[in-house]
């Protein structure tokens, strides 16, 4: 993306065309939870299938992993599973159920960023193009460092989930709106 477009241009910039702006080697982080969210959000589900046959079209796809949290039940492991034979790389963890003591209750967490960070780098001599499934705000250093190296990165994420910073960082920003009708999972 070219230096001198600011923030309200690069929004009205969002294709679907994926060979367009993934160039070279192409590596794919989806942080599930921020992607489910997003989608449910604006009254959708993801067909990950349907996602996967989308990402696939990137010439020299070398990564899609796909962090999640794991619970133990036997529909979310038979999900996973399925996942895993479409071609997605699994990272997981258990979700961690915090007790709140100022208040009645619980929280759940199961945060994946320090995980995609890591594994980004642990990838980055594979890949030219990040495209990265998330709008926390937390990968804008990852992002600034991947830049650095000469590394292109998409964002992907939707209004309200995606922070202004990501944004203006990332060479390319994919609204998940404008892919809904590509991925879309229907009742």
């Amino acid at each position: 993306m070219a230096a001198g477009i600011d923030f309200c241009a690069k929004i009205k910039l969002v294709s679907t065309d994926l060979k367009r702006f993934a160039k070279g080697r192409v590596a794919i982080f989806i942080d599930a939870a921020n992607l489910e969210l997003s989608a449910k959000d604006r009254g959708w589900k993801v067909n990950y299938k349907k996602l996967y046959k989308w990402l696939k079209v990137a010439d020299k796809l070398k990564y899609i992993g796909f962090f999640t949290v794991r619970f133990d039940n036997r529909s979310h492991d038979a999900f996973l599973t399925i996942l895993k034979k479409t071609g997605y790389i699994l990272v997981t963890k258990p979700l961690k159920v915090i007790r709140n003591k100022s208040k009645a209750g619980h929280t759940r967490k199961a945060n994946f960023d320090v995980e995609i960070a890591v594994e980004a780098m642990k990838q980055i001599a594979s890949f030219d193009t990040m495209i990265l499934f998330s709008g926390d705000s937390d990968f804008d250093y990852l992002i600034k460092e991947l830049k650095r190296q000469g590394k292109k990165v998409i964002v992907v994420s939707t209004k309200y989930h995606v922070s202004r910073e990501l944004i203006k960082r990332a060479d390319h920003y994919v609204d998940l709106r404008k892919i809904k009708k590509l991925i879309e999972r229907k009742p």
